[in-house]
Formats: structure tokens, sequence, C-alpha cells
């Protein structure tokens, strides 16, 4: 039998697909944890298709079985392979957020769905495939440490990819806030710190990327961890919330350990915004403080913000800019709010007839899905367009650089790298046509 595995892309989006992708886009662990999930020798070829920089090509072979994982910006062009496959008479199979939140619309395009992690459904549905009982629907959230597989990252393209390794220790999170479909996949289940070390130290590497949405959530546990890391003598970024900015006790294990970075989801400059989403850290006023105190202990931050929450208003977006500079951020990005299938805000908006299209395609987070409170769809993407603009003025660029805590060794050059790839990122072009 002949395998072939898809990461879907939405085939219209140019952000993070141009000529500084390599200086933003993180090497994805979707297909090499389903790569490793595959019994050794139950298919004569296994083909891997990561469209963010190669191709589905619909004719290249027969493949038996086809699987496509897809977040819901994605899954338009997901759909289209799956009907394409399904035509030439594979058995097709879908994965991932969007059709873990929409398993009955996946359905009409493929064969079978597993929802949430694939840890214990993916080999359960293989077994019953070869037995000729493959069912349309496998859901068993309930892995632990034990099922977690080392990801087959040696199977995996690089092009256009940061060439650092990415790892997760703790892939849940038990934070709730409303916009967010983290929940909708995993639940928080950290691996066992020896694991963890034993797959860092086969990468051979000198630098990291966690994936884990909250790496510091768990504080015992990232003590331990971080403890377990120093005498690797690795340098590694992660995802973190604000209150990490007050515990200087684990800034300093994670400087002491080999952290340099951290990027965290501000979302807001409102503390009323961040109430209405079901943030925990709400104190806005603080942010400079948090930034200022991860920056005395050696460490990056790269600020997130959230555009269209509903006690936005125009003068407050068009402020984001000269307000976000006066925090001192080494990096920041930006995004529209998007209520995503499967999260509390979707669910919300639609009760309030507030979405205004299922068009999947259309949730990049570039673009207005829904009605805003106090402005227009139309005028929410003009302003988010232009703050990108401002936020990336060369000024900013460089002031955020050259004011960094990497100013005074070699990372300065990742740093500024990172910056003019978050400059000409696409936002403003959006979609090829």
């Amino acid at each position: 039998m002949n395998l072939l595995l898809i990461h879907a892309w939405n085939e219209k989006e140019v952000a993070y697909r141009g000529k500084f992708s390599a200086l933003l886009s993180y090497p994805s662990l979707t297909l090499a944890v389903i790569y490793s999930l595959i019994p050794e020798g139950m298919f004569e070829k296994i083909d891997v298709v990561d469209e963010n920089s190669q191709k589905v090509k619909y004719d290249k072979e027969h493949y038996d079985i086809v699987m496509v994982s897809f977040e819901t910006s994605s899954s338009l062009s997901a759909y289209k392979h799956c009907d394409a496959f399904r035509k030439r008479g594979s058995y097709v199979v879908c994965g991932g957020y969007h059709a873990t939140a929409l398993p009955d619309e996946a359905l009409q395009h493929c064969d079978t769905v597993i929802c949430g992690p694939a840890e214990r459904s993916l080999p359960a549905f293989l077994t019953d495939y070869q037995n000729g009982r493959p069912k349309t629907l496998y859901r068993d959230f309930n892995v632990c440490p034990t099922d977690f597989t080392v990801p087959a990252r040696d199977k995996m393209t690089k092009h256009k990819k940061l060439n650092i390794p990415g790892i997760t220790a703790d892939r849940g999170c038990f934070n709730a806030c409303k916009y967010c479909s983290m929940r909708t996949m995993w639940k928080s289940c950290p691996r066992p710190v020896a694991d963890v070390v034993a797959e860092i130290r086969s990468l051979k590497t000198k630098m990291l990327i966690f994936y884990d949405p909250n790496f510091f959530g768990k504080r015992e546990y990232a003590l331990e961890l971080m403890a377990a890391l120093k005498p690797l003598k690795i340098l590694w970024v992660s995802n973190a919330t604000a209150d990490f900015g007050y515990d200087h006790e684990l800034m300093q294990a994670a400087y002491d350990s080999g952290c340099r970075g951290v990027l965290i989801g501000l979302e807001s400059l409102s503390a009323q915004s961040l109430t209405g989403v079901g943030k925990r850290f709400r104190e806005t006023d603080k942010y400079k403080e948090v930034i200022r105190n991860i920056h005395s202990h050696g460490i990056a931050v790269n600020g997130c913000f959230v555009l269209g929450f509903d006690s936005d208003t125009e003068e407050e977006l068009l402020a984001l800019p000269e307000r976000v500079a006066d925090l001192g951020l080494d990096l920041c990005r930006f995004a529209v709010l998007t209520p995503y299938p499967g999260t509390k805000l979707f669910e919300e908006y639609d009760r309030d007839n507030r979405i205004l299209t299922r068009n999947w395609g259309r949730y990049t987070q570039h673009e207005a899905v829904f009605r805003p409170a106090n402005l227009t769809p139309e005028r929410l993407n003009e302003i988010y367009r232009d703050v990108w603009k401002r936020a990336y003025s060369w000024k900013h660029v460089f002031r955020r650089t050259f004011s960094s805590p990497w100013r005074k060794n070699a990372y300065i050059f990742i740093l500024l790298g990172a910056n003019i790839g978050f400059k000409f990122l696409g936002i403003d072009k959006r979609y090829r046509k």
C-alpha cells in the first residue's frame, strides 16, 4: 500500500510564504508526529507534502490512503485535495483543528475523521482499515505521556523554514480564552522530563523552539525541566503568559537554562477587552513593567496583539503602533480577532448573528469575518493593515532591534532579520489572485 500525508495550506494566502518566510516560519511537527505513528512496514511507500512550501500532485501515483491535516483557513484547500483523491480511488482521512471542530462538515469530503490527538486514534484506524472495518469517526482525547512518540523530523522538508528544530513538552493549556481553539484539540499532559531531554539530545542542536502554548504554566514542572536543560547548554525560546514577568525565580531559571526569548499574547492594551474574552492577566498598565522585568533577565519579548475586540474603538486601534513602541518590545505581531469554529467566541457571535461569512478561507486572522461592535469590518481591515505598516516602519524596526537585550551579542542579527521579515510579511497583499 501507498500512503500520502498532507498538511494543507490556504492556496491563496501569501503571508509567511514570501522571500523572508525562512526567517519566520517554524518547522511544523504535525506531519512528523503522524509519520511516527505509522507502524513500520505497513506501507510500501509514504510520501509527505507540507503545502506551505510543497505542491500536492494528484496524479503522481495512486495512494491507497491519503491523510490530510488542516486548520480552518486551509480547510477549503484541504477539501479540494480530499475530493480529488477520492475521485481517484483513495481512502481519505481528515484531522486537525477544523476537522475536530466540524467533523460532520469534513465527512462530506472524506471517509474518516480523526478528532483531537492522533496518538491513539490513528493506530486504531489503521488496525480497523487493515481488518476491513474502518470507522467514520475516531475521537480519543485521553492520551498520556506513554503514548507520545518522537516526531519523524527527518522525513519532513526544511524548505523555507527556520533552521531551528521545534519540540513540545506540554501541548495543552489550562487557560480558557474565548477565542482560542487550543482546548478543542489538546489537554495539558506534560511529558516526563527525561523523555524531553532525550529527544533534545537526539537533535544535536544548539538552538531550540518549544511549541508549548504556555511553557511556564505548570511552574514546578517548568523548573524541573529547566534544571535538566541547563547542562545541555542550548539556547531556546518559548511561549509564556504575562505573569511570567513577575516571577523572578522562574525568569532567572529560564535564562540560566538557555532561554533567550518568549512570545507573549498581550492581545490588547484594554483591560476591558481582556476581561471580555476571559484572559487571566488583565493588568495592561503593568505591561511595560512586565517587559522590563523580563529584559532584566536577558530575555527578549515578542508581544502579540489582536484587533477587533468589542471595546476597541477606532481611536484606540490607530494609536497602537506608538503605544506598543512605548512598551519596549523586541518584536510585535498583530492579528484580526477571528472566531474559529469550536471556540466559545464563535458560539457567541453565531448566536448573536455577528458571523459575516462561513467562507473558511477568509479565516486567516488578516481580515474581519464578523461584525465588530464599534466600527465596520472594512474599517477594521484598513486599520489592521495600517497598524502593521506603521509598527514596522524602519524607525520602529531599528529602535526595537538596537534597544533589545540581544543588542550586545550576535543574536541581534537574528532579531533584525525577524523584524525585517515581519516588515515584508505581505499583509497588505493578503491573497494571490
